[in-house]
């Protein structure tokens, strides 16, 4: 009787043990039994309580001015850097880009909760999710080689995905405007456009005196990911730590840096024009004078906020 007992006893222990490996969704990979470990003493994660601060309610009638712009954030700038790094999620630290590549979702084709990518500026018609995925892929071919003969019989065709670093910069598109009942010159972003830099293969020529095959070399491209509503961005924004480099202990998020505080480089590449959509390269040919043209309307801007008062 004992040992049949010690018998049950022994297989409830097994079993106890093996679904301590399993977790809900059937998987028998090991699962993380904490938290990422950063400091030594217990961090609450900005996730875990932080919301989007709401916006003032802005009256139409109280509007007396505004001015569209679109401008352009280098991650290249060292200003930037905070956007960019980390390259990988380290821990609880996530890049813009990683932020927004997994609210996307595109690797699960059955997502319901994804944040939606417009195919305009104007943010009226969402794209599917074969658009998003088509825009995040790379369709690459290599040589199909035969095993045996090793000889090259034709081409196959595979998709490569792009990464969150390969997103070099950002196109955002805000609006300029003055509340006369507060007094006050006020900025709000309308949308943001990520743009992946990737080198892309391509055939230089035929073959020179003395070259079996067409010489292959790589040229920068830009790619665009889609118009992304910057509103239905920001509680994913809110909800990611952002390296400080003034103060490491002093938290802040994404939502935080592009919304309220505004600590990023940036330069203006379009305003608002007769011509609609006419950018200052269109223009003005020269890069050093496109930056000029840019700071003036920046100083347009600022100089009729000071305008308005009297000393």
């Amino acid at each position: 009787m004992k040992k049949i007992v010690l018998s049950v006893f022994a297989l409830c222990i097994a079993s106890f043990a093996f679904a301590q490996e399993t977790d809900t969704t059937g998987s028998t990979m090991q699962q993380p039994v904490r938290k990422p470990v950063e400091t030594f003493w217990e961090q609450t994660e900005v996730g875990d309580f932080s919301k989007p601060i709401s916006y003032v309610h802005q009256r139409n009638n109280d509007v007396m001015y505004y001015h569209t712009i679109w401008r352009t954030i280098d991650l290249k700038e060292k200003m930037n850097h905070p956007l960019y790094f980390p390259q990988d999620q380290r821990g609880t630290w996530r890049s813009l880009a990683k932020v927004i590549f997994d609210a996307l979702k595109f690797k699960e084709t059955d997502a319901t909760d994804y944040l939606p990518i417009y195919t305009d500026e104007y943010c009226t018609t969402p794209s599917s999710r074969a658009e998003i995925r088509a825009n995040l892929v790379e369709l690459k071919r290599t040589e199909q080689i035969d095993p045996e003969t090793f000889e090259v019989i034709g081409e196959l065709e595979y998709e490569e995905e792009f990464t969150p670093r390969q997103v070099t910069l950002y196109r955002v598109k805000e609006i300029w405007f003055f509340d006369k009942q507060r007094s006050l010159l006020e900025v709000r972003i309308l949308e943001i456009e990520p743009m992946i830099e990737y080198e892309k293969e391509t055939n230089t020529g035929e073959p020179q005196p003395g070259q079996e095959e067409e010489a292959v070399g790589a040229i920068k491209s830009k790619k665009r990911v889609g118009f992304i509503l910057f509103d239905e961005l920001r509680p994913y924004l809110a909800q990611q730590e952002v390296y400080n480099p003034k103060n490491n202990a002093q938290r802040l998020s994404l939502d935080d840096i592009l919304t309220w505080k505004r600590e990023f480089s940036s330069y203006i590449y379009q305003e608002q024009n007769v011509y609609n959509d006419r950018q200052i390269d269109e223009y003005i040919a020269n890069a050093r004078d496109q930056r000029i043209e840019s700071d003036k309307i920046t100083e347009k801007i600022r100089k009729f906020e000071h305008d308005l008062w009297e000393f």
